[in-house]
């Protein structure tokens, strides 16, 4: 037959991200007892979870060497001379939890203490299990049998085979045995006195739940045959062992548990059911202790996640953890018997050391020594003996192999006293004991006659007292004893090894505290959760099914039950996993024949190996990860701040309500780094974790498959954000989104205390079934921060993961430094392709009209879907260079623009194109001023289509000023005009302070015609085919063909990169808004416009010719309306009277000056005073906006054309 790989089995854990918020049956741990109740309740068809707290070790991964010991042993308790803390790590392999008077050893992993137990099959004697600790149900000697051949089946026990070589430390026991026998049978009464019992020593091999034989064990994985390396104390790698994993945990798989390590449960929660019994539920709530996560240890014990058992809730975390859970489920308010934690046993536990006898043991793991335990002297059935408590077991044993330096120091500290007397009686034995003693601290422990290698070692089981407990002293477990190794029992067996150590020459040894203090280690801890001997909560913790009572009384906890060593209630005097596993058996068994369940125990699973998929599956994976692959990296963030519920009308006001309300919020999330497969680099995390508020919920919220983009296109110009999404589940049921957003822009630049502020605050909001819910602000302290770098941990081997994590941390400090040197940063022009995503509106119909002058113009009619009777809208643009793509009214990157808010309103509306837009022979040499004809035939020509309505006309910018000119000169009769929207400016033009200093003097203008001639462009992209021949468009097109990007022009790039802005988050990287700029001033508001309008602003501003730019400064210079080169008399104001105009400016305006319009308005009022009913005129003050973006920005159609549609809907009702 094939030898199989030595873990020939799939992995039988999932990510904590696809833990269920309920389930029908909860298994916390997952030893024998967790095994069975896992296995059973899924074979019943009952959806199962289980929690375990270590990891998932298998054949092959066990540490074997010393330092790898090390790093998997945590060393806990409550003594005060304890000074190894620090080393405290619950998800580690080996756990030693000093007590007082009393220690534990046990085991944290998938599969608990099966993984480095000795694997020794031994049932409890019928006189132990028929004394009055039990239930009066367990007593008769039949009760367990059933169960003991349950576990059995699964288990496989068999001795070591006869046929197999003779095993050294074997041989020594058994002759151990003959000693004993012969001296207690022909020397102990007259040594100690008449009267005292004799013992009765039997030698046998011990049944082990070991394979010796390759094939497939009962649940159909593939077992290796033993090697016999001895290693069972530390993990064995070899693949023979029948642990739980391979066994009791492999079939529940099978049949379709879901199995989650990490998982540390802290507490049981109850939920009654209607009539207080039945239909109970059970919350429990645990700490999951990821990778990494250590570094928030106290923020893990408090933000819990959780899970939901519908049904059963088993407790199997064995007898230190089961009752830790209960006690503390006893200070959450759950109610239980007063008895929780006392009564507890080491089962006798003693471990003895023949330390240097005359010959050679070969008990060392590692020298073939064969398994750990493989035979027994059992004197539980003493002669005369009034009581099975005084019976004992002692069994052979090996010296892992990665701890023989260790404990061969400590044996040569414990008996250098002894070995110095030695010499005065036989100083030849004892220079041959120095010897031998040399030779193993020279040439090793295995090396033959050296010491180490004459060491034999005894583990005993026995009976104690029975009165150890465990109590919660500042939420940690308290162990506490009598000293059990002070007990006269102890002392009358340690009396019995120590004449059998004498008899082989060697010196007694022991563990470091019993040698030290004389405490009990225990291996076997039992009981804290005790089964009651009278079946109410005044004896115990349990009834004999091992249901929780909810106090002194008979009442119970349906669905809650403890199914390992808690509820043993006291020693058993052997090797407890058979009992432990049979109780767990007739508990699941007679739990769910009460409930009605049958448990499919025929169906065998056939063959699992690597590649076998569970024949009943509740998993499903629905990460998406296709496009998406694993770094093999993850961190922990922790953030903290305030919400308000509900939210208020901005982050900042929610954050200050929840403040004031104390309605804190705090997320804890790890985060597992993605990469995607393509399309450049892009990373995204996958955040697993709790939120605690609240105002939200009574208890944390989990978060499971959450998401947070890093670095996608921010909803402001040039910004980038890190967006979380994250599905918030309560225990309440209900289900939430928490969307958060932490915004990199503009304002970080050259400001460490800006970008640490974005790269660390989050806005979130909180929604329920898609209506908001709340709103707020959270933030990484600084501490938490430091923390997070350091939880940054591997989820495979590190050294192949270094790369992608080298990758992601470069492109995150490359991401971040592009902010920080935001103004440094060249960037080229929009590309074609960028163009292409956007489809822009045709007009209906294009006109070409001539002014009075001669020059032709354009005008385009944008028509309603639905035309009403409204009068027409006829819109004025500013400056903004020759033939753009798009009209600022008609941008197809913004959200909505104001053509298509007003024509979805019923009305008609008209874009001019002006003479600087349209031709390019005349746009060379014109003027705004010239540009009042083009208004004046854009006019007539809509007089004549709309003879019944007067249009209504919205002017921004020159386009104001033009209009403003053609009424004061009379070329525009205002009597064609039912009223006017004048943005930024209309008669009265001032400058801000850096327009008015650049427009102090035409030399920068004439500098500019020096060096690069008339015309400053804007955009340097080819504009579209025209739709028409007309030969000047033509000629344009030649003309910006032919204008490429030179030196000098690069060159301003990198000169107007630094051009001066009021507010750091008006910073950019765009040469064409930075043209604009430098041409008209700061034209927005860069928050109000959306990315996709600022990528495209050389599809509506393509350049301007330098005369027209020289009319605009002088006009801003002399503070009012000028012809070129002559002023225009203002004493024609009388012309204005009567027609309604509103005035509007952003209050923040760079280009223009609010106080403009308010010198305008003032005028009017004072000249024409306010008119009849609502006033002729009204003066709009658009705080948070600039110049263009009341018309331009994304956020105009709430905050702007509202007030624009007002004030036209007034005229036309004031008209009818």
């Amino acid at each position: 037959m094939e030898s199989p790989r030595l873990d020939n089995y799939p992995r039988l854990t999932l990510p904590i991200a696809e833990l269920k918020p309920a389930y029908d049956v909860v298994v916390v741990g997952s030893g024998y007892g967790a095994g069975v109740a896992a296995s059973r309740m899924a074979r019943a068809g009952k959806s199962v979870a289980v929690l375990e707290l270590g990891a998932e070790w298998r054949a092959g991964s066990f540490p074997h060497t010393l330092p790898q010991c090390l790093r998997q042993l945590s060393i806990s308790g409550s003594r005060r001379s304890c000074r190894l803390s620090r080393m405290e790590d619950k998800t580690r392999l080996f756990q030693l939890k000093l007590g007082d008077g009393q220690h534990a050893f046990c085991a944290h992993g998938l599969g608990g203490g099966s993984l480095i137990n000795a694997g020794v099959f031994l049932k409890a004697t019928p006189e132990i299990m028929g004394m009055s600790a039990w239930p009066e149900e367990l007593r008769e000697d039949s009760s367990l049998d059933e169960y003991y051949t349950r576990a059995s089946s699964m288990l496989q026990p068999r001795t070591y085979p006869e046929p197999h070589p003779r095993l050294t430390k074997m041989q020594h026991l058994e002759e151990c045995a003959q000693f004993l026998s012969q001296d207690y049978s022909d020397n102990y009464n007259n040594s100690r006195g008449k009267g005292m019992k004799s013992n009765n020593f039997t030698f046998a091999r011990t049944p082990l739940t070991t394979t010796f034989q390759a094939g497939r064990n009962s649940t159909g994985v593939a077992m290796h045959a033993n090697q016999g390396s001895g290693h069972e104390s530390t993990g064995l790698n070899d693949g023979s062992k029948n642990s739980v994993p391979v066994t009791y945990l492999a079939d529940a798989w099978k049949w379709g548990a879901e199995i989650f390590c990490g998982c540390e449960v802290r507490y049981v929660e109850v939920e009654r059911g209607v009539g207080g019994g039945q239909g109970n539920t059970y919350t429990v709530y645990f700490s999951w202790r990821g990778t990494g996560r250590d570094c928030f240890r106290d923020d893990i014990e408090s933000q819990l996640l959780w899970v939901t058992a519908k049904e059963f809730c088993f407790l199997g975390a064995g007898a230190l953890g089961t009752t830790e859970i209960l006690l503390r489920s006893k200070e959450h308010g759950l109610g239980l018997s007063p008895m929780l934690g006392r009564n507890m046993s080491g089962n006798g536990d003693l471990l003895v050391f023949g330390y240097n006898g005359r010959k050679d043991i070969n008990g060392i793991a590692g020298a073939s020594t064969g398994p750990t335990i493989t035979s027994m002297i059992d004197n539980r059935q003493t002669k005369r003996s009034g009581s099975p408590l005084e019976g004992y077991i002692i069994e052979d044993g090996c010296i892992p192999e990665p701890f023989a330096p260790v404990i061969q120091a400590l044996l040569i500290a414990q008996t250098f006293r002894q070995e110095i007397f030695a010499v005065f009686h036989s100083p030849w034995t004892q220079f041959c004991r120095t010897i031998t003693a040399l030779k193993s601290l020279l040439l090793g422990p295995y090396v033959s006659g050296g010491a180490i290698q004459r060491t034999s070692t005894y583990l005993v089981m026995s009976h104690d007292s029975n009165e150890a407990t465990l109590t919660l002293k500042d939420d940690k477990p308290h162990l506490q004893g009598l000293g059990e190794g002070r007990s006269k029992n102890i002392l009358r067996i340690k009396d019995c090894l120590e004449r059998v150590i004498k008899h082989t020459g060697a010196s007694m040894g022991f563990s470091y505290f019993y040698g030290r203090n004389q405490d009990e280690v225990s291996v076997h801890v039992l009981g804290g959760a005790n089964m009651s001997r009278d079946g109410t909560g005044r004896e115990g913790v349990t009834n004999h099914r091992g249901q929780v009572y909810t106090g002194h009384g008979s009442e119970i906890y349906p669905g809650l039950v403890c199914c390992d060593a808690s509820i043993v209630p006291m020693s058993l005097g052997v090797n407890p996993l058979a009992t432990i596993t049979a109780l767990a058996e007739r508990s699941v068994a007679l739990v769910a024949e009460e409930s009605g369940l049958e448990i499919d125990l025929e169906t065998s699973n056939g063959d699992i190996d690597a590649d076998s998929t569970p024949r009943v599956s509740h998993f499903k994976n629905d990460l998406g990860d296709e496009e998406f692959v694993s770094t093999g990296w993850q961190f922990t963030e922790a953030l903290e701040g305030y919400v308000s519920v509900p939210g208020g009308s901005s982050f900042e006001v929610s954050e200050r309500e929840g403040k004031g309300s104390s309605s804190a919020i705090r997320m804890l999330l790890t985060v597992g780094i993605r990469r995607k497969v393509q399309s450049g680099p892009r990373y995204q995390g996958v955040c697993t974790g709790t939120v605690s508020c609240r105002a939200l919920s009574r208890r944390t919220m989990r978060v499971m498959k959450g998401q947070v983009d890093f670095f996608v296109p921010g909803d402001t110009v040039d910004s980038t954000t890190l967006r979380y999404r994250l599905p918030l589940h309560t225990v309440e049921g209900e289900e939430l989104m928490l969307v958060g957003t932490k915004t990199i822009g503009p304002s970080c630049a050259f400001s460490a205390s800006r970008l640490w502020k974005a790269t660390t605050e989050v806005n979130v909001q909180i929604a329920s079934r898609g209506e908001s819910l709340g709103a707020g602000v959270l933030r990484i302290p600084l501490s938490s921060f430091q923390r997070q770098i350091r939880s940054f941990r591997s989820t495979g081997p590190t050294f192949a993961a270094l790369p992608a994590l080298l990758m992601f941390l470069l492109y995150f400090i490359l991401q971040i430094s592009l902010f920080f040197l935001h103004p440094l940063i060249p960037r080229w022009f929009t590309s074609a392709k960028r163009y292409n995503r956007f489809e822009a509106r045709q007009p209906t119909s294009t006109h070409e009209i001539s002014a009075s002058d001669g020059v032709t113009v354009k005008l385009e009619l944008y028509s309603p879907s639905k035309p009403l009777n409204k009068p027409p809208i006829l819109f004025l643009p500013g400056v903004t260079g020759l033939n753009p793509e798009h009209s600022i009214y008609t941008l197809p990157f913004q959200r909505t623009n104001m053509v298509d808010y007003f024509t979805s309103h019923g009305y008609s509306c008209y874009v001019l194109v002006p003479r600087w837009s349209f031709n390019a022979r005349t746009a060379k040499d014109c003027t705004v001023f010239d540009s009042r004809l083009d208004i004046a035939a854009a006019l007539q020509h809509i007089s004549q289509e709309s003879r019944d309505q007067k249009p209504y006309i919205i002017a921004h910018c020159q386009g104001s000023v033009a209009l403003a000119m053609g009424l004061l000169d009379g070329s525009i009769p205002s009597s064609q005009i039912l009223g006017i929207t004048a943005n930024s400016v209309f008669i009265t033009q001032i400058f801000p302070f850096w327009n008015s200093v650049k427009a102090s003097s035409p030399l920068l203008i004439r500098l500019y015609e020096f060096l690069d001639g008339p015309y400053f462009p804007i955009s340097f992209l080819l504009p579209p085919t025209p739709n028409n021949n007309n030969k000047d468009v033509k000629k344009k097109k030649k003309d910006v063909k032919e204008k490429k990007k030179d030196i000098l022009q690069h060159a301003l790039d990198i000169i107007l990169s630094f051009y001066p802005v009021p507010h750091a988050r008006d910073l950019c990287t765009s040469s064409t808004c930075h043209r604009t700029s430098f041409a008209f001033g700061l034209l927005w508001n860069h928050k109000n416009l959306s990315p996709a309008t600022h990528d495209n602003i050389d599809r509506f501003f393509t350049g301007t010719y330098t005369k027209l730019l020289s009319h605009v400064v002088r006009t801003g210079s002399r503070g009012g309306c000028l012809e070129y080169k002559q002023a225009v008399p203002d004493a024609q104001l009388e012309r204005l009277r009567g027609l309604p105009i509103l005035f509007m400016s952003g209050a923040e305006n760079q280009v223009f000056s609010p106080e403009s319009t308010l010198r305008d308005y003032e005028l009017l009022r004072r000249e024409f005073g306010e008119g009849e009913g609502e006033g002729l005129y009204r003066r709009f003050l658009v705080e948070g906006y600039g110049h263009l973006d009341t018309i331009v920005g994304d956020r105009a159609v709430e905050d702007v054309f509202w007030r624009v549609k007002g004030h036209l809907e007034g005229l036309v009702v004031g008209n009818k």
